[in-house]
């Protein structure tokens, strides 16, 4: 009955219209392939082939066909034997078999005539896919648990795989950023046991939504180019994790790791200054079990990590700053629970059901205190009640030659963010974290953010309270056919989901923010002192944001004959948020095997990639239109200060607190609050207004050639040429963009009234921003990619990765789908380096078990720096924004420009080299196995060297701290762990 019900709604899914998030398909499941042969190499048909993962005991089997092959698709990693059995002939079988998450593996099987005594060999998977033409590669258990992992990071050994690059700045607690494809870090997509885990404010966002810990991920691959088209919705990298499950054995571990400042080097800044560290290190905590419910049909897993972090926070500060901000040396608090469940039953021989659920709860005090160049007073306090990830699949084993999997999906986020008067602190370590908000409070009382050149001061203007749902269910059915001009493996996926912030609290500079065109301290009485621009926000903060998004793939891995295959796709995607109905994207993938011999293959391909738009968009249309619940109000910049005079608008002849700080005056409050009562009543218009445009669906052509060979039964290399072209970028283009000074107003930008209302064309606007999707958003990468891999035998294991690329791209600030330029009415004069465009990276790793017990891991890396954009640090063409590049003969009078300029004597977008990154970490261990327990002992080392990472200075030149490094990167670190596993 289970099987018929289930066949019926494979067929019906497999002809329906296809609803999906980025449709992950059987992301988290591989296959295996092959052919069965006799003892003079004719094929074999009619064979049964069963696979049995060897710690569970579940298994699969098929019969090979008329020409001999068999796939068993849709299977879980893990470590498998493959057994061949056909009456008349020795049956044969392979042990040992690992299978990795995303696997293509081919294995041939040769029976011999007899009746004699089955055949078992143990043999490795091949290191070489010789049917794949996606570009990646697959991070081991071995690689996780023996290489040093700085802060725990789940991903931090991604930085192994060539084509990617790390965003080079202080990682952060979540876990690093990284950039792939030539895209932003924004664009990559992360999968959870192939469930979707993405933060929708940010689309791919910094990292993952629910962190999975190192102890929970069994091992994870990494796609960076020509994945196939169940894969969609993103343009950078798709990161696959697959936790760990319970075996047929009662199994777990209990670990514990420290790190203290005691074991680390001393900052250099602080070094300079002959000072020590501050208190920071930390301490991580906690356990896994995991078994059977029932023996080789259910099993279970649990784990639970805590962590107690306090990072170092080094500011160095300009003298003209004191006595309002001082340099100093302090540390930062974390503290998390992650939990993670996971369940796995097989209903009966053909119906498995798995059940997922990862949650972690995390508070942090001014976790952003260096990369925001803060004092004290101007931390962030976040706390994130829970980011969660659960699912629940059912796989379907329809006969002989086809598998359907069914998976619905929860992913969800309560996070509250705001400074310290937005909680019940009354210092950045808070004795409780209740989100108290205004409190009753009148916004204009709290006092302001003040923004100098080098710091900032003040209460911090965050305030932003997140309540994230994504739903999504999503089907895959794959069918095999035989015979038919080759082999083919046929897929169709279809699913749907609603992405939504119901309701999202936006309240960003709720306070205000005062920003200056120095470092001095606030002084009423002196007029150099006073800020530029005042800016804040009015009127309603709480908005409804909701998004759902459609996709369908059909996708045809062709088997033409036993050397080459072909990989035909074509996805389709569709998001509400975006009025885009074409987005149809084919790809083709080509593999040959050169010697057809599985250890060398020619791999290429085309195709295109989509990418959603994050709710941001949304967030911004809603709260910024030009008949508003809410508005930015912000002043025009006034220089006057520089030249002793004081500023004419009421909000700038700011008040003073008597100790540096600028506070809204009197004036400027009933201003303000007069301007919230007209909001409030509705109705009023916006000066500063963000509307729609032609805005479309971005999307990534990639093409690439590359060749891979296994050398030996341990050891592969592989080289790769990348290019990757963005088309239909969006940005955020000032209609209202002033010429020479004067801005054209509604009549000159929209004369046929499409945009401004009756009723607001007399209206002053500031910038009046559009989002437009435009050629001259149009982005190019180029790379060189170069590996080799050690498999782990013999006691040890190795890669190295190189990759030499170019990314270019235009937009001086903004994220993936809201850019912004400094010139309007010539975006594409900002196309030039990216922002993270690092031409060279190299990395390298070792890991080797020593002598009875004695281990050791190292990771080695370097990268050539990102670019550093240079900026004149003053709104020269009086546009409200401070993007501004020097030009040759009006800006270099005093200080001469250092980058190289353009053929308008204009300095280029990024045109100086950053700061270069060298690292090497190590890994000592010690395991003492006895009567199936084992005790491990564990030594890390972080920049062991010691070298002093600068951080990229600031590329304004208006700052005291132009081209001057201010901050490095972490110094020599060393943890200490041990960890009991039975």
């Amino acid at each position: 009955m289970l099987k018929r019900f289930s066949g019926c709604i494979s067929i019906a899914l497999f002809v329906g219209v296809a609803f999906a998030p980025p449709a992950f398909a059987q992301a988290g499941r591989a296959t295996i392939s092959g052919t069965v042969y006799d003892q003079d190499k004719a094929v074999l048909p009619g064979v049964t082939v069963t696979v049995t993962e060897e710690n569970t005991g579940l298994s699969r089997n098929t019969v090979t066909g008329g020409d001999g092959t068999y796939v068993i698709p849709t299977l879980l990693p893990g470590r498998y034997t493959i057994k061949a059995d056909l009456t008349g002939f020795r049956p044969t079988s392979q042990t040992g078999v690992n299978l990795s998450v995303g696997q293509e593996l081919t294995i041939d099987l040769s029976l011999q005539v007899g009746l004699q005594e089955a055949i078992t060999v143990t043999g490795e998977s091949p290191l070489v896919e010789v049917t794949a033409s996606r570009i990646g590669s697959n991070v081991s258990n071995q690689e996780i648990d023996s290489l040093p992992s700085q802060g725990r990071s789940q991903l931090s050994l991604m930085s192994l795989i060539p084509g990617l690059t790390p965003s080079l700045s202080p990682g952060s607690f979540e876990g690093g950023q990284f950039n792939a494809n030539g895209r932003e870090t924004t664009s990559n997509l992360f999968l959870v046991d192939g469930v979707y885990n993405n933060d929708d404010r940010r689309g791919g966002s910094q990292a993952n939504q629910a962190r999975v810990t190192l102890d929970t991920m069994a091992e994870y691959q990494v796609l960076t180019h020509q994945y196939t088209a169940e894969y969609g919705g993103a343009s950078g990298v798709v990161v696959n994790a697959v936790t760990r499950s319970g075996t047929n054995k009662l199994a777990g571990r209990a670990f514990y790791y420290y790190q203290d400042e005691s074991l680390n080097a001393t900052d250099h800044f602080l070094e300079e200054e002959g000072l020590e560290n501050p208190e920071a290190g930390s301490k991580v905590f906690g356990g896994s079990l995991g078994g059977p419910i029932v023996q080789n049909k259910a099993f279970w897993f649990f784990n639970i990590e805590r962590n107690l972090i306090n990072q170092a926070a080094n500011l160095i500060f300009p003298p003209e700053a004191a006595p309002l901000a001082n340099s100093y040396s302090d540390s930062t608090d974390i503290r998390a629970w992650n939990t993670f469940i996971r369940t796995d039953y097989q209903l009966t021989a053909n119906n498995n059901l798995s059940f997922r659920w990862v949650r972690e709860a995390a508070i942090t005090d001014c976790e952003d205190l260096q990369d925001d160049l803060s004092i004290l007073e101007n931390c962030t306090i976040e706390n994130d009640s829970g980011d969660q990830v659960a699912s629940f699949s059912w796989t379907s084993v329809l006969g002989n030659r086809s598998t359907n999997e069914f998976r619905v999906s929860h992913v969800r986020e309560n996070l509250l963010q705001g400074g310290l008067f937005a909680f019940d602190c009354t210092a950045p370590e808070c004795d409780s974290y209740n989100f108290v908000g205004l409190g009753g409070r009148e916004q204009f009382d709290i006092g302001s953010m003040n923004e100098h050149e080098d710091f900032t001061a003040g209460p911090s203007a965050t305030f932003q309270q997140d309540k994230i749902r994504t739903y999504g269910f999503e089907n895959t059915f794959t069918y095999i056919r035989s015979g038919w001009r080759g082999d083919h493996t046929f897929k169709a996926g279809f699913g749907w989901s609603r992405n939504s912030a119901d309701p999202q609290e936006i309240g960003g500079n709720l306070i205000g923010t005062f920003e200056f065109l120095h470092n001095l301290p606030f002084d009423a009485a002196n007029p150099f002192t006073y800020p530029s621009v005042f800016s804040i926000r009015l009127g309603e903060t709480l908005f409804e944001q909701r998004d759902w998004r459609v996709n369908f793939y059909l996708q045809d891995k062709w088997q033409v004959n036993n050397r080459l295959t072909l990989n035909l796709g074509l996805r389709y995607d569709k998001q509400d948020l975006v009025d885009t109905n074409n987005a149809f994207a084919p790809r083709l993938g080509v593999a040959y095997d050169i010697r057809g011999n599985g250890r060398s293959v020619l791999r290429g391909g085309i195709g295109k990639f989509y990418e959603y738009q994050p709710l941001t968009i949304l967030a911004t249309l809603l709260t910024q239109p030009v008949i508003s619940p809410a508005v930015i109000y912000e002043t025009d910049e006034d220089e006057g200060p520089l030249d002793g005079v004081l500023p004419e608008d009421p909000c700038l002849l700011a008040a003073g607190d008597g100790q540096g700080r600028a506070l809204i005056s009197a004036a400027c409050r009933a201003q303000m609050a007069d301007i919230r009562s007209q909001v409030f009543a509705g109705g009023f218009t916006n000066a500063n207004p963000s509307v729609d445009g032609n805005r479309k669906l971005g999307y990534l052509w990639s093409f690439s050639i590359g060749f891979h060979q296994q050398l030996s039964q341990t050891v592969a290399v592989g080289v790769d040429y990348i290019g990757n072209r963005g088309r239909d970028q969006t940005g955020l283009i000032d209609l209202n963009e002033p010429t020479n000074g004067v801005r054209p107003q509604a009549p000159g930008f929209d004369p046929n009234g499409e945009l401004v209302p009756a009723g607001s064309r007399d209206t002053r606007f500031q910038r009046f921003l559009q989002f437009q999707t435009l050629e001259a958003f149009d982005t190019d990468y180029n790379a060189l990619e170069l590996s080799l891999e050690k498999r782990f035998a013999n006691r040890w294991g190795a890669r190295m990765a190189y990759t030499l690329a170019k990314t270019m791209d235009v937009g001086t600030a903004g994220g993936v789908a809201a850019k912004r330029v400094s010139d309007d009415f010539d975006p594409r004069s900002d196309y030039g380096r990216a922002n993270f465009d690092n031409r060279h990276a190299f990395v390298a790793s070792a890991n080797a078990e020593i002598w009875r017990g004695f281990g050791a891991g190292l990771t080695f890396k370097y990268y050539s720096g990102n670019p550093i954009n240079e900026i004149i640090g003053r709104d020269v063409n009086r546009d409200n924004d401070n993007f501004d590049r020097p030009v040759a003969g009006v800006d270099d009078l005093t200080r001469p420009i250092v980058s190289e300029l353009d053929a308008n004597g204009r300095a280029v977008r990024n045109g100086i080299d950053g700061e270069d990154q060298l690292t090497a970490d190590a890994r000592l261990h010690y395991l003492w196995r006895f009567k199936g327990n084992e005790i491990g002992f564990f030594w890390e080392i972080y920049n062991l060297t010691n070298r002093d990472n600068f951080g990229n200075p600031t590329g304004n030149r208006n700052s005291s701290n132009f081209l001057v490094p201010v901050a490095a990167n972490t110094p020599r670190t060393m943890q200490l762990g041990v960890r009991y596993t039975f």
